[in-house]
C-alpha cells in the first residue's frame, strides 16, 4: 500500500484533536509550586518563578497531562470502594486542600487527604496520585519514590510539613499495563526545612541562581523549558516578573517605579516602562543606565545597544529596543544597520516576531 502523504494526515480527526489541545492557552503559575521544588536546577526554578520563558507544550503532551487528571478520579473511586475516608476537597471550603508559605509565593494543592489506608488505618495522610509509562514505573518499583522521582517525593514532604501531617501515600499507575504501585511515606523534618530554605532562596534572589551544569548537552538541560535563555543567549519573555523594577512582596508583587502592588493580569503583560533585569539579556554587558533605559555592550560584536522604555527618547550612539523587541529579535541582529535605518525612517515602528 502506498504511503499516505503528510498533507492528508494533517486533515485527520486525530490531528484536529491534538491541535485543539495546542490552542488551549496556559496561564503562568502565580507561585513557586511544591511540585517543582524537587527539580535539580536552582536556575530553572528561578526562571520559572520569574516567568522568564513561555511554556509551549505540544498538544500530545497537554493531552497526556489531562489523562493524569482523569486517573485521579478513578483512584478516588477505588479508594472509597475500599472503605477509605478520602477528601479531594476541603469539606468546609469546597476547594482543593491548598497550602501556602513564604508570603504566598510558595505552595500548592495536594490531590487528597485521607484516613483508613491499610498501611495505618487510623492515620491521616496526604495522598498524591501520579501516572507513569512502563519504564518510569519499573524504576519506581525498583528504587522507591525518593530515588526514582525526587520531585514527587519533595512535593509530598512540603505538603506534609505545611499541613502538619506526618504521613503521605503515593499511588502510581502504569499507563501501559494499569498496574498500581503504592508507597507509604514518613515525614522528614530535615528534608522539609531544606526544601523551604531552597524555596526562600529562589523567591528572594534578584538574579538567576546557579544552574545544575554548564553543559548544554546534559540530558536535563535539553528538556528544560528555559534552554534557549540559559544556553542559547535568548532574551527572556516580557512580564512584570522579568522587570528590574518588580520584586516579590508579602502576598504579592510590588513595582518600585510606581510604588504600588501589581495585579496578576498586570504582571502577565508588563507595562510600557518595562526594563529587563540585566541578567535576562544574556549577550549584553551592562554599561550605564538612566531614566527609562539600560545601555549594553554586545559581548560578541561589541555593538552598543539599549533596552528602553516604550516612551523613552533614543539613546545617542546605541541601537534602541523595547523589551518586547528584545524578546523576539535574534541576538545576531541586534545593532543591525538596516533595522536601525528602518526604525529611524518610520518612527514608532517596532521589531515583532
Amino acid at each position: 500500500m502506498a504511503a499516505i502523504p503528510e498533507s492528508v494526515h494533517e486533515h485527520t480527526t486525530a490531528t484536529a484533536i491534538i491541535r485543539w489541545y495546542e490552542k488551549q492557552s496556559e496561564s503562568p503559575r502565580p507561585h513557586l509550586g511544591a511540585s517543582e521544588i524537587g527539580k535539580p536546577c536552582d536556575r530553572d526554578l528561578w526562571y520559572s518563578f520569574r516567568w522568564s520563558s513561555a511554556k509551549n507544550f505540544p498538544g500530545r503532551v497537554k493531552r497526556l497531562l489531562n489523562r493524569g487528571k482523569r486517573e485521579e478520579d478513578l483512584l478516588l473511586e477505588e479508594l472509597r470502594a475500599l472503605g477509605i475516608e478520602v477528601y479531594e476537597v476541603d469539606p468546609e471550603t469546597k476547594q482543593q486542600h491548598r497550602f501556602e508559605a513564604l508570603g504566598g509565593h510558595f505552595g500548592g494543592s495536594c490531590d487528597a487527604i485521607g484516613r483508613g489506608f491499610p498501611e495505618a488505618p487510623k492515620t491521616w495522610a496526604i495522598a498524591e496520585f501520579k501516572t507513569h509509562n512502563a519504564k518510569s514505573f519499573g524504576e519506581l518499583v525498583k528504587s522507591g519514590v525518593g530515588r526514582a522521582k525526587p520531585e514527587h517525593f519533595a512535593q509530598m514532604m512540603v505538603y506534609m510539613g505545611l499541613a502538619e501531617l506526618d504521613r503521605a501515600i503515593y499511588l502510581a499507575v502504569n499507563k501501559d499495563t494499569d498496574d498500581i504501585y503504592s508507597e507509604w511515606i514518613h515525614f522528614d523534618k530535615n528534608v522539609f526545612e531544606s526544601l523551604m530554605k531552597r524555596a526562600d532562596r529562589v523567591i528572594n534572589a534578584d538574579t538567576p541562581l546557579e544552574r545544575v551544569v554548564d553543559d548544554p548537552t546534559w540530558y536535563q538541560c535539553k528538556w528544560c523549558n528555559h534552554f534557549g535563555l540559559c544556553h542559547e543567549n535568548r532574551v527572556a519573555k516580557k512580564s512584570c516578573r522579568t522587570c528590574a523594577y518588580a520584586t516579590p512582596a508579602d502576598g504579592g508583587w510590588h513595582c518600585g517605579l510606581y510604588d504600588r502592588g501589581l495585579l496578576y493580569a498586570e504582571q502577565v503583560l508588563g507595562c510600557r516602562a518595562h526594563l529587563f533585569i540585566p541578567a535576562l539579556v544574556p549577550y549584553g554587558e551592562p554599561q550605564d543606565s538612566g531614566d527609562g533605559w539600560v545601555l549594553y555592550k554586545h559581548k560578541a560584536t561589541g555593538q552598543m545597544f539599549a533596552n528602553v522604555a516604550e516612551d523613552c527618547a533614543p539613546i545617542d550612539g546605541a541601537s534602541c529596543y523595547t523589551s518586547a523587541e528584545l524578546s523576539v529579535i535574534p541576538n545576531s541582529m541586534v545593532g543591525d544597520n538596516m533595522i536601525d535605518a528602518i526604525k529611524e525612517q518610520f518612527p514608532g515602528s517596532r521589531v515583532v516576531a
